[in-house]
């Protein structure tokens, strides 16, 4: 989840206080994490919605704190939710630095995870506790550092493309998920053919064709293997001609952007606007976003199976415990439970972030879903096709996250704010990546 996962925006909530239960552990009984009850309270900093809570009408959810209580007596969990994973990164980064017991569970965005493997020490190894967890292979390489597995997976984010069905079908335009997928490339699609049926679009209508730069950025640079850093540690992110094309590439659509900051309020309006953009790159945990921002009764949005360049990921997170938390071994219980496959399962069936485990996304639960409010698209199948068309596990390395900010920041300048043209934005760009170095 990106969950941005998501997910969406600005400032620490407390999302809940739910009860939990587990065993664990003789010696902490006095520590920071008991409250005078005697309870040992576990504290998650999680940001959007990885979907493990109560449900409720803005956060879909397993419950599984509920559940886990049930099981383990003598345990809460408080869980700080964030509202997007910038804002849960620089409250992780203060905890990790100072040695803070602030909370004893993190989840971690992807991104987040090469700068992480920089400095394994500061973080448990949960290689034993999650023996019997099965997770697909980039997942697990993406968290694994000499031999310590400090991240258990939660999700991952194959991307298909969610579409305004209404919108094009108004404009008479191909609209119906088969006919989309071939309008825009078919199993051949590429990033000048779906800008291509952009084009058509927007001349046609006066419509923007997708939300921001941003969001495609983020979808173009992950289909790398190399961008910013390269495997031997080298900053080439300025260098890289590759990178350099792709900012050319997605700039010259300007026009076809609604210019909207993802998160913000104006964007949330956007989903159901009679004049909002028509496409967004749709890894699962977005549909929450689609869903929250329209309504449950809202007509109008399909997903269609197929994403320019074949396969994309964008988002999914890791469950890391810090060595500074005084409750490690519940904590590390907890992060093995919540990433076993029947916990995943659940997760996907009541808040579609996809299961980075193996046998979850075998199950029927997961394999056979289908979507009522996607025109009971089955995106289990979907989703399933997207991930396995997922070939390229690009290298990140421990600077991406601080060098694919900055990159935002400047197409927010271009697109958004539009206080700079491209090429000024460009060298800003590559002002601020030296600053970094």
């Amino acid at each position: 989840m990106k969950h941005v996962k998501p997910l969406l925006a600005s400032a620490l909530t407390i999302a809940m206080l739910a009860g939990m239960g587990a065993c664990g552990g003789g010696d902490n009984n006095n520590a920071s994490g008991n409250n005078s009850g005697g309870e040992k309270v576990i504290k998650v900093q999680t940001f959007n919605n990885p979907g493990f809570g109560a449900p409720t009408s803005e956060r879909p959810g397993a419950d599984l704190w509920k559940k886990f209580e049930a099981e383990h007596p003598g345990v809460k969990v408080e869980e700080t939710a964030a509202a997007s994973s910038e804002d849960a990164r620089a409250a992780f980064n203060t905890a990790i630095s100072t040695g803070s017991d602030a909370y004893d569970v993190y989840l971690a965005d992807v991104d987040w995870m090469p700068s992480l493997m920089a400095m394994p020490d500061k973080f448990v190894d949960l290689k034993g506790a999650t023996k019997n967890n099965d997770w697909v292979d980039w997942k697990t390489e993406g968290a694994t550092v000499d031999g310590k597995l400090i991240g258990a997976g939660t999700d991952i984010g194959p991307e298909a493309i969610c579409y305004r069905q209404d919108l094009l079908e108004k404009a008479g335009l191909p609209s119906k998920p088969e006919e989309f997928a071939k309008w825009v490339g078919g199993e051949s699609a590429t990033w000048d053919t779906f800008f291509k049926a952009g084009e058509e679009y927007t001349k046609k209508t006066g419509l923007p064709w997708y939300d921001s730069m941003a969001s495609n950025w983020q979808s173009m640079i992950n289909q790398l293997p190399e961008s910013y850093v390269s495997k031997d540690g080298e900053i080439i992110a300025t260098d890289n001609k590759q990178v350099k094309e792709l900012y050319d590439k997605l700039v010259a659509t300007k026009d076809m952007s609604a210019h909207l900051k993802q998160w913000s309020d104006d964007w949330n309006a956007a989903f159901k606007a009679d004049d909002g953009f028509a496409t967004i790159q749709c890894p699962p945990w977005l549909v929450n976003n689609i869903k929250g921002n329209t309504g449950e009764d809202f007509k109008g949005w399909a997903i269609a199976d197929v994403f320019p360049g074949g396969g994309g990921n964008w988002g999914g997170s890791y469950l890391v415990v810090p060595e500074s938390s005084k409750n490690k071994d519940v904590a590390t219980e907890l992060v093995a439970w919540l990433t076993a496959p029947e916990q995943q399962t659940a997760v996907f069936e009541t808040a579609n972030n996809y299961p980075s485990s193996k046998k979850s996304q075998e199950s029927k639960s997961v394999s056979e879903k289908t979507d009522p409010y996607l025109n009971d698209a089955k995106v289990g199948e979907i989703f399933a096709n997207r991930a396995n068309a997922y070939d390229v596990v690009p290298y990140k390395g421990s600077q991406y996250f601080d060098i694919q900010t900055k990159m935002g920041d400047a197409l927010e300048r271009v697109d958004v704010t539009q206080e700079q043209n491209a090429d000024q934005a460009y060298k800003q760009w590559v002002e601020d990546v030296k600053a970094l170095s």
